[in-house]
C-alpha cells in the first residue's frame, strides 16, 4: 500500500536534531530526529514499524485517500447531527450591571410561564425525534435575576432527561454579583456543573468597566462570592475580558483567583469585542486578533494552558455550535437565535417558540450553509481542521475574517502544550 504525507501536517524544527510534526486533523504530534525526518520526507523507511506509527497517527495517509473530502464529511456530519441539542437560555435580558461594551440591548421583564412551558415541550419533542444529549447554558442579561425561572425550568429538564434516559450538561454564565451560598447549593442541586463568572481585571479597572446600574462597585463582592465555591463540586471558570488597557492585570488577577485555593476554579482571558453598533464605548481599547493572540501566548508561557482549552487540542469539527442544526439561543420572549451575539435583536430571530412553524430560513441557512471548503484560502490552509473558517457572525456582520492561527502562534502553543519545562 502506498502512502504520502498528510496535507494537514504542521512542521517545525525544535532544535538542531529534533523535528516536530503536528497533524491538525488527527491532533497527533510526533518528534522525529533528523534521520527519521529524512525518511518521512522521502517516504523511504528502514523500519516498517516507524512508518506504521506515522500512519496510525495520521501523519501519513494512503495516496488514494481524499483527506479534504473526509474532513468535509465529518464537518457536515457534525453540522447536521440531530442527536445533540444545544440550548442557551436567557430567562431575562435585564441586568444589574451597566458594562459599556455590552453588545445586548437590555430590557426589563422575564420569561413568562407560557414561554417556559413551550420551551419544555420543545425539548420533549426534540428528544422524541432522536436527541439523546442535551447541553443547556443559562445566560442573560443576568440569569440570577430570575433564579426562580432557572430553578423551575432546570428541574423540569432534569425530570425529562431522566425519564427519557438522555444525557445532560448544564452550565451557567453570570456576572457573579448575586451569588450566595444558598444559590450555589441550588445550582448544584438542579444539575449545574460549570459556572462562568466574568471579571475585567483588578479592582480599579473592573469597577470602571463592570459597575452596577446604580453606579456602585462590584469587584470585592464578586471575589467574596467566588470564595463561596470552595466546598462546591461545581467547576468555576473566571473569564477576564481583556483589551490593550487592562490586559496588564491578568497575571495578578490569576494569582488572586489561585489564592482562593479552589482546584475547581481557573482563570482565563478573552478579548473584549466591539459588537454593539447601537452604543459608543469610551472605555475599551479593543485588541486586534493579532494583539490578542500575542497576549494569549505570553499568558500561556507564564501560566500554562488556558482553562478553556483551545481548538488545537479538541476534536470539534465546526468552529462553533451555532453552525449546527440543533443549536439555539432562546430569550425571555421565546425568540430563538443561532448566535449569542444576536440575542434580543429581532432582525436576527429564527423563530418564536409560540409560533415555531414560522421560521426565518434566511437566518438559519446563513449559519448552516456557510462553507469553508468553498474558500480557496481555507482549502489550502493547514489550519482548516482547527478553525473551519472562523466565526460566522463576525464574517457576516463585521466583515471580519477571523483566523486566529499563524505559524508562530501555533508553534508557541505546541511548545507550551507538549514541551513546557523541557
Amino acid at each position: 500500500m502506498s502512502y504520502t504525507q498528510s496535507k494537514f501536517n504542521f512542521t517545525y524544527k525544535r532544535n538542531p536534531n529534533e523535528n516536530i510534526i503536528y497533524n491538525t486533523f488527527s491532533k497527533a504530534l510526533v518528534v522525529l530526529e533528523d534521520d527519521m525526518y529524512r525518511q518521512y520526507e522521502t517516504l523511504s523507511f528502514v523500519d516498517a514499524d516507524d512508518k506504521n506509527q506515522l500512519v496510525d497517527n495520521g501523519i501519513l495517509v494512503e495516496k488514494t485517500f481524499d483527506e479534504m473530502s473526509f474532513l468535509k464529511y465529518v464537518h457536515y456530519k457534525t453540522k447536521f447531527s440531530t442527536d445533540i441539542l444545544y440550548l442557551t437560555i436567557a430567562p431575562t435580558l435585564d441586568c444589574n450591571f451597566a458594562c459599556p461594551y455590552c453588545y445586548e440591548n437590555r430590557r426589563p421583564g422575564k420569561m413568562s410561564a407560557e414561554v417556559q412551558e413551550a420551551l419544555i415541550s420543545f425539548i420533549r419533542e426534540s428528544i422524541s425525534q432522536g436527541v439523546n444529549k442535551l447541553h443547556v447554558t443559562w445566560y442573560g442579561g443576568e440569569p440570577l435575576l430570575c433564579l426562580d425561572v432557572v430553578g423551575s425550568i432546570s428541574r423540569k429538564i432534569v425530570s425529562l432527561v431522566e425519564e427519557k434516559n438522555c444525557l445532560l450538561k448544564m452550565h451557567l454564565v453570570t456576572n457573579g454579583y448575586l451569588l450566595t451560598q444558598n444559590t450555589i447549593e441550588l445550582l448544584d442541586e438542579i444539575g449545574v456543573t460549570r459556572v462562568q463568572v466574568t471579571l475585567d481585571g483588578l479592582k480599579a479597572n473592573h469597577d470602571v468597566r463592570r459597575p452596577l446600574k446604580s453606579g456602585g462597585d462590584t469587584f470585592e463582592r464578586i471575589i467574596e462570592n467566588l470564595a463561596l465555591f470552595y466546598d462546591s463540586p461545581i467547576e468555576v471558570l473566571v473569564r477576564m475580558n481583556v483589551d490593550n488597557q487592562n490586559c496588564i492585570d491578568f497575571k495578578c488577577l490569576k494569582e488572586k483567583i489561585d489564592s482562593l485555593g479552589n482546584s475547581n476554579m481557573k482563570a482565563y482571558a478573552s478579548p473584549v469585542e466591539d459588537l454593539n453598533k447601537d452604543a459608543v464605548n469610551h472605555v475599551s481599547d479593543f485588541m486586534t486578533t493579532d494583539e490578542f493572540e500575542s497576549f494569549a501566548m505570553s499568558a500561556c508561557e507564564e501560566n500554562g494552558l488556558p482553562a478553556d482549552e483551545f481548538a488545537v487540542m479538541d476534536d470539534r469539527y465546526a468552529f462553533c455550535t451555532s453552525e449546527t442544526e440543533n443549536c439555539y439561543v432562546v430569550d425571555d420572549l421565546g425568540d430563538f437565535y443561532k448566535c449569542w451575539d444576536e440575542v434580543g435583536r429581532e432582525e436576527y430571530r429564527c423563530f418564536n417558540i409560540l409560533d415555531p412553524e414560522n421560521k426565518n430560513y434566511s437566518i438559519i441557512s446563513k449559519y448552516l450553509t456557510s462553507d469553508p471548503f468553498s474558500d480557496e484560502r481555507c482549502k489550502s490552509c493547514v489550519f482548516l481542521p482547527l478553525c473551519f473558517g472562523g466565526c460566522k457572525y463576525q464574517k457576516a456582520h463585521l466583515a471580519k475574517s477571523v483566523c486566529g492561527f499563524t505559524r508562530a502562534t501555533l508553534e508557541k502553543y505546541l511548545e507550551i502544550a507538549f514541551f513546557r519545562g523541557q
